[in-house]
């Protein structure tokens, strides 16, 4: 199990990032099944992970407004949020997809084992 601590206070931030890093590793387990090799560019790849960080982050911002899970997102600044998540990616997400992708049968996915600790300041 993987444990992250996020230095966070706000809720929203805290939903948009394990949200958005969920998303991510979901997204790249789909893609190696379908294509193994595009899947591993995409993990290793600073400016591809990027890209698909941009997307994720967006798409969340704009369901958290229509869904009206968290109604104001004025103190939502995006550009720390993708750094914080670029952060986490380089220096738990590869190490934890790689791990899952290299499983033997007998293991199920573990992606879900990534646990985040929040301490509220």
């Amino acid at each position: 199990m993987k444990e992250m601590v996020l230095n966070e206070k706000s809720e929203t931030a805290i939903y948009l990032i394990s949200t958005i890093l969920q998303g991510y590793c979901k997204t790249i387990y789909s893609i190696y099944e379908k294509e193994p090799e595009t899947a591993m560019n995409v993990l290793n790849g600073e400016i591809l992970s990027e890209i698909l960080y941009d997307v994720l982050i967006a798409y969340e911002v704009e369901e958290c407004e229509k869904d009206g899970i968290y109604k104001d997102l004025s103190d939502i600044n995006v550009d720390e949020i993708k750094e914080m998540i670029l952060y986490w990616h380089k220096e738990h997400i590869i190490k934890l997809v790689l791990k899952n992708i290299k499983q033997d049968d007998t293991d199920g996915p573990i992606y879900w084992k990534l646990k985040m600790t929040v301490n509220r300041h």
